[in-house]
């Protein structure tokens, strides 16, 4: 049985598997960069995401907010259920079709949300702050 010995080169480009496997490591250390500072907003895991979509986006329907969100729509519509119950997002009906239910976010949802936003921006300057703008860019 062999095996490849292929060596590693920083002149030639990271291949496929290399490349999905640090950003494996680059979600996971994004992760652990704000799970502690998110925990003191009594979020659950994921809603801040929804926080972030809703402040961007406005009122979403549950079905284009699983979409924006990457998620099934059973996912979508539990986690905003749990958002609903701590006062996070309310649901609305559309003034152009009575069939369609938005859900967007409350005035203390959009606080929260700002928060979460805080909270990204001092992990990312933490995450970054040993690049030059060239590696950033890179």
């Amino acid at each position: 049985m062999t095996t490849d010995q292929t060596q590693w080169s920083a002149e030639a480009p990271a291949s496929e598997a290399d490349v999905l496997i640090a950003l494996r490591f680059a979600d996971r250390a994004a992760r652990k960069a704000v799970t502690d500072e998110l925990a003191g907003t009594g979020l659950h895991t994921g809603q801040e995401l929804v926080l972030a979509k809703l402040l961007h986006h406005g009122s979403l329907p549950v079905a284009k907010l699983a979409k924006v969100l990457d998620v099934e729509v059973p996912t979508a519509t539990k986690t905003t259920q749990r958002m609903e119950a701590a006062g996070l997002v309310r649901r609305v009906k559309s003034s152009t079709d009575a069939r369609q239910v938005g859900i967007e976010l409350t005035d203390r949802g959009v606080e929260l949300a700002h928060t979460v936003q805080e909270i990204y921006d001092r992990a990312g300057r933490r995450a970054l702050a040993a690049l030059s703008p060239e590696d950033r860019r890179i």
